[in-house]
């Protein structure tokens, strides 16, 4: 049985190109400038929910099934979030070559071959995925080259996955994607400093409010611990199957 579904967008995009936010909670899909964001369902049934912000550089995506009782078919859901945009990095206070290595973090879970959560990041010649609860790789120091002053054009893609769902019951299972920094380098290999750099949308999203992107992280943990007490309390009181 599905509950009802929530839409929350910043606006509709103005431009083309590679620049893309979008969310699919239930099959209803959102896009949006700045930040997308969808919901579905309530902390004791079936659901899911995503979310993309271009401010925090980040998705996320989570899915339960949530079985109502022992022999009842829980139903299922999915989610997706996925960002594409592009970037101007430029690194100044110094002369000639370097070398930048993107801090892209990826994680997901999953949960008894019934729910799973997958996520993937990238820039430049640097890709993480995260599928399951398989750890990712990490991103080579020489994962972007530059040169001190000349501005250059990086596509950021992130996105997220999750799925839950059929008969057996799943808590919140999903996966998530940010990028948070950099780490500079010479052409020598050497650690970078006494320099400053810009990293910046090329096309600016319209000035409209956005979600706090630590309320929904918050949320998201808030999720994960009501759903992981409801299953172990429900199965601690299933000792033998039904009659």
């Amino acid at each position: 049985m599905r509950g009802f579904v929530l839409v929350l967008f910043a606006s509709i995009p103005l431009f083309g190109g590679s620049a893309d936010i979008s969310v699919t909670c239930d099959g209803v899909s959102v896009v949006g400038s700045g930040t997308a964001s969808c919901s579905f369902g309530d902390f004791w049934t079936t659901g899911a929910s995503a979310q993309a912000s271009l401010t925090g550089m980040s998705v996320s995506a989570m899915a339960w099934a949530i079985q109502p009782e022992w022999g009842v078919d829980a139903g299922s859901s999915s989610a997706t979030a996925s960002l594409t945009w592009d970037f101007i990095l430029t690194v100044t206070g110094g002369y000639g070559d370097g070398y930048a290595e993107p801090e892209l973090s990826v994680g997901a879970n999953s949960y008894g071959g019934v729910g799973w959560g997958d996520a993937s990041a990238s820039l430049g010649g640097c890709w993480m995925n995260a599928s399951g609860g398989t750890p990712p790789g990490g991103c080579s120091p020489t994962s972007v080259a530059f040169v001190f002053g000349v501005p250059q054009t990086l596509t950021l893609f992130e996105s997220a996955d999750a799925s839950a769902g059929y008969f057996y019951g799943v808590p919140a299972v999903g996966g998530a994607a940010s990028m948070s920094d950099f780490e500079f380098f010479n052409a020598y290999g050497q650690p970078l400093s006494g320099f400053t750099y810009t990293f910046v949308p090329a096309d600016q999203p319209s000035a409209t409010p956005e979600p706090d992107t630590l309320a929904l992280a918050a949320m998201a943990c808030a999720f994960l611990i009501a759903f992981e007490r409801r299953r172990r309390s429900r199965y601690r009181k299933v000792a033998r199957p039904a009659r």
